[in-house]
């Protein structure tokens, strides 16, 4: 049985959503669910165990047309384990690393936290300002998102998930095939990055998907109604539906979680905020700007 040959690590919220769903689309490329996080074991996920097994059964359905296997899961790149078990598993393995501004990216991954009930510090500056508390394993919410999609709780260490620079390293000392990609590089030319991936994994780069906007900002009308929802569809009850109707209700859960859902523009972030950022993650851009061969001076300004 075929196993992944390609892998993109992350990071969360630059983009990997939409690149999964263009790769998913090109008939030469067999992509299973998106963030199900068999590797990086240093990470707390919260949700049920991934077995060998059950990952090995992500790919049953790879055909001889497939030139290309992967698996999207964004918190490998956090994780201080997953290069190297990856590395173990598939060492020829190439490897997508895709990055956006740190404060950008963190005012993102906040809305979306909030949104998927991992955060309850609505405040970002809050948020920012609870991580040691939560490094030493506090404040963590609790959680009734317990699908194999749900992030760790590692995710509330902010500048740690923005630690772009030894992120990288990592990976780049353990494989040859390194591919980074920035956010803005899709923002400006989607269909030019999007070739170049192809190009990477070696499909044809002649095919196209649809570029639409994918992953929009969200948020939930009812944290009460979400916590019900995802209580209903993760919980107890979860095991007493027969496994032939769990697709049924997974449809019905998601149609409940859309109606509990609006898109809405975020405020734009505080310039406080902002700077203080990047004053703080300053090294750390330098550092990745060597690493990755790019200018990142915007990332500074």
């Amino acid at each position: 049985m075929r196993t992944p040959d390609f892998f993109i690590v992350g990071a969360p919220k630059c983009g990997t959503t939409a690149m999964y769903r263009w790769l998913s689309s090109h008939p030469e490329i067999f992509v299973p669910a998106k963030e199900i996080h068999f590797f990086g074991a240093d990470l707390d996920h919260r949700r049920p165990e991934v077995s060998a097994e059950r990952y090995q059964g992500l790919f049953e359905g790879v055909a001889p047309t497939h030139k290309a296997v992967g698996d999207v899961a964004v918190w490998y790149l956090m994780s201080e384990t997953a290069a190297d078990e990856i590395s173990a598993y598939r060492p020829d393995a190439r490897i997508i690393i895709m990055l956006r501004q740190p404060e950008q990216m963190l005012y993102s991954l906040h809305s979306q936290l909030l949104y998927s009930g991992e955060e309850d510090i609505e405040d970002f500056a809050e948020a920012l300002a609870a991580e040691p508390d939560r490094a030493a394993g506090h404040r963590i919410p609790s959680s009734t998102h317990a699908g194999l999609e749900a992030p760790p709780t590692e995710c509330l260490q902010y500048t740690r998930v923005v630690s772009f620079a030894d992120q990288v390293q990592r990976y780049k000392e353990r494989f040859e095939h390194v591919h980074v990609i920035l956010h803005r590089d899709i923002k400006e030319d989607a269909a030019a990055v999007y070739r170049d991936v192809l190009d990477f994994i070696g499909v044809d780069t002649s095919y196209c998907p649809d570029f639409s906007v994918v992953n929009p900002n969200t948020r939930v009308k009812s944290q009460a109604a979400r916590k019900l929802i995802q209580g209903a569809r993760f919980g107890p009850i979860r095991s007493m539906v027969p496994p032939a109707m769990r697709s049924v209700g997974r449809k019905v859960f998601e149609g409940l979680q859309g109606l509990n859902t609006e898109t809405t523009t975020r405020p734009p972030l505080d310039d406080e905020i902002a700077q203080r950022l990047r004053a703080e993650m300053a090294p750390d851009i330098r550092r990745l700007a060597v690493l990755v061969e790019r200018d990142l001076s915007s990332w500074l300004d």
